[in-house]
């Protein structure tokens, strides 16, 4: 039996949170188990919830098949950066966000940069806080102090992109879902070179020529554009076929 371990709500409540409730119906109707809790009958379960950014709170099991080494692995960009450098935005890594961040930025010639914490930028608070020097470190340290802590910043060329450029792409035991069913091949490649980190379900958003950026999949629009009954028969696809999962884990 497969489970679909689902964030609770919390504080003595075991539901789970409201919006995953429409997923986890259409996840229960496709045949895996569901619940708040792991269950002792099930052979494999695999974590839905929103991201979380510490070991101490990520769930333990013995039949988690994703344990917290695998799931970190894309969601800090130091990570997996190094893995696909060649594949996406020029980035580097430091500590604090002071004068010598901008003599390197300069250094590179870069007339703008967008920061980020190692897992996340700024633009839930506001389009422009994570760009530099349109936002001054100064002014982006209010925020980032608002966050879990990191303890390292990620320092990325700035690219003037069309918005909503990219598509995100789900790798789902080893293998990609995209509603188009058109894999760019730098996505492929992205997936040949993240195979040893063995993650088992994580996304990419990229553009046809670039790699924008991985994640958990615990990503804050869901689904993008894919209804949740389309997103089930995914996980079916990839998590039920004997075939592939023997060839693959």
């Amino acid at each position: 039996m497969i489970q679909i371990l689902y964030q609770s709500i919390g504080k003595g409540d075991d539901s789970i949170v409201p919006f995953l409730k429409e997923e986890s119906s259409a996840m229960e109707a496709c045949g895996f188990a569901i619940g708040t809790q792991p269950m002792e009958e099930a052979q494999t379960i695999l974590y839905r919830g929103t991201t979380i950014w510490n070991k101490e709170s990520y769930p333990h099991h013995k039949h988690m098949i994703q344990g917290w080494a695998e799931y970190s692995s894309t969601l800090f960009l130091s990570q997996y950066y190094p893995l696909i450098e060649d594949l996406t935005t020029p980035t580097f890594f430091c500590k604090q966000l002071d004068d010598n961040t901008i003599k390197e930025i300069k250094k590179r010639k870069w007339e703008k940069a967008f920061v980020k914490n190692d897992v996340s930028a700024l633009v839930s608070y506001g389009k422009d806080l994570s760009t530099w020097p349109t936002t001054s470190f100064d002014e982006m340290l209010k925020y980032f102090d608002k966050m879990p802590k990191t303890n390292i910043f990620a320092i990325r060329k700035w690219l003037d992109l069309p918005l909503y450029s990219e598509d995100r792409y789900w790798i789902l035991n080893g293998k990609a879902y995209h509603k188009s069913g058109i894999i760019p091949e730098i996505v492929q490649e992205a997936i040949i070179r993240l195979k040893p980190i063995g993650s088992k379900y994580y996304a990419i958003d990229a553009t046809p020529e670039l790699i924008i950026e991985i994640n958990p999949g615990e990503t804050s629009d869901r689904y993008y554009e894919n209804p949740p009954e389309l997103f089930a028969k995914w996980f079916f696809d990839a998590f039920t076929n004997q075939y592939y999962w023997t060839m693959n884990i």
